[in-house]
């Protein structure tokens, strides 16, 4: 049966010109449960996406995901990482209109341990504007702090005018908690991308209009969402339009930026359209596959899981005994300073892994059928059955805990 979510008729428009043909469907149950909740389903567990949409651990983990693509897994420049999460997870359980937690994020101020927007700013004080234009705009104006922009029409004083709209400074007002206060006489005269100036002093509330009404804004957040969801940007990576770097299903991030913007930036509106899709439904990759199937995403795009993915799946899949900060703590230490504005980019090895879990996790039964539905969310397979004839159950876990299978969103 043909699907009539715009999404897939536009992309089997995209296909037929390509000449791809698409991967089968399979259940989405698994990639469903790590993207919405952050772990893999409990055995026997099956929950509808309104389900997971409604439950706890969606803000929670979309807390932490935006979290950590915003500010990384460290606080500098007395930020309170743990400040903005809150926050977020707040707005995502009310699901407050993305126009409007952006704009926050931007226009913040107040003291950094009760304001929670406000260390978004204030992490990144010594260049906000770089990384607002990257996360809200999907524009990198990053090379053109030194120069005009060697591969995009972004000049030197593009950049200039940006960064003058964070005519900002940092009152300290008590250990670990900071004051962020607008300051225009000590800034220069920001300049829009478009050219224009502000009409006001409140510059980064004009600022935060500017970029919540602008088309790229629309199309960076529902890039953003799409590369959630699939591994893979239109726009890829997600943070760099350009010229030279274009959208490999241009009609399909058109249609989605439309979508936001008809929805007011409902941000649950935007995931019930992509995951009630069969492009969210399709395959992993096969050998057969030509390499433009993933770019127009006729097969799926394999995931690295997130830190919190791996523990709170191996917590739900082994009734897992042990610290959850402390994993964090030691899985991110390398980590720090580092952008991970595209999170899937960025994974350990399975050395590093085994390293740094040190957890020995026990099996908490011993049938092999029973051990495969709780850590890969299937049944083995005959000739897998007949490879664990004879092992421990806590051998059997030990392998599929430490499987790709498992470390992977596929």
């Amino acid at each position: 049966m043909t699907s009539s979510n715009p999404i897939d008729v536009l992309l089997a428009e995209a296909w037929k010109a390509a000449g791809v043909e698409p991967a089968p469907l399979v259940d989405p149950a698994r990639r469903m449960s790590l993207d919405l909740l952050g772990r893999i389903p409990a055995a026997g567990e099956r929950r509808t996406s309104e389900d997971m949409l409604a439950a706890p651990e969606f803000a929670r983990f979309w807390s932490e995901l935006w979290t950590t693509m915003l500010v990384g897994y460290t606080s500098a420049f007395e930020a309170n990482r743990e400040a903005l999460r809150i926050w977020l997870e707040k707005r995502f359980a009310e699901n407050r209109p993305f126009d409007r937690i952006a704009a926050e994020l931007v226009a913040a101020e107040g003291p950094s341990a009760t304001t929670g927007p406000v260390n978004f700013i204030l992490q990144h004080a010594e260049d906000p504007a770089a990384k607002v234009s990257r996360t809200f705009l999907g524009v990198r104006l990053d090379c053109a702090r030194c120069h005009d922009h060697p591969f995009d029409r972004w000049t030197q004083d593009d950049y200039k005018g940006l960064r003058d709209f964070f005519a900002i400074e940092r009152r300290p007002i008590s250990e670990g908690n900071v004051r962020i206060v607008d300051n225009p006489d000590r800034g220069g005269k920001p300049r829009f991308l478009t050219g224009a100036t502000p009409v006001t002093r409140r510059w980064r509330e004009e600022l935060a209009l500017y970029i919540t009404s602008n088309k790229a804004f629309a199309r960076a957040f529902a890039n953003r969402l799409w590369y959630h969801f699939m591994g893979r940007g239109i726009i890829d990576p997600p943070d760099d339009a350009s010229a030279k770097n274009k959208a490999s299903v241009p009609a399909l991030l058109e249609f989605l930026a439309e979508e936001a913007r008809r929805t007011s930036f409902d941000l649950r509106a935007m995931i019930r359209l992509i995951v009630g899709s069969d492009a969210y439904r399709r395959a992993a990759r096969r050998p057969s596959d030509p390499p433009a199937a993933e770019k127009l995403f006729a097969v799926r795009v394999l995931k690295p899981l997130l830190p919190e993915q791996i523990f709170d799946s191996l917590a739900v899949a082994l009734d897992l005994k042990a610290s959850r900060a402390e994993f964090l703590k030691a899985f991110t230490a390398r980590s720090f300073g580092e952008d991970l504005s595209n999170a899937w980019t960025y994974r350990e090895t399975v050395q590093d892994l085994l390293t740094k879990l040190s957890l020995e996790p026990k099996a908490p039964e011993r049938d092999v059928d029973a051990l495969y539905r709780r850590l890969l969310s299937r049944a083995p397979k005959p000739r897998e059955r007949e490879l664990c004839k004879g092992r421990s159950a806590e051998d059997v876990v030990f392998a599929l805990a430490n499987s790709n299978e498992f470390y992977f969103n596929h």
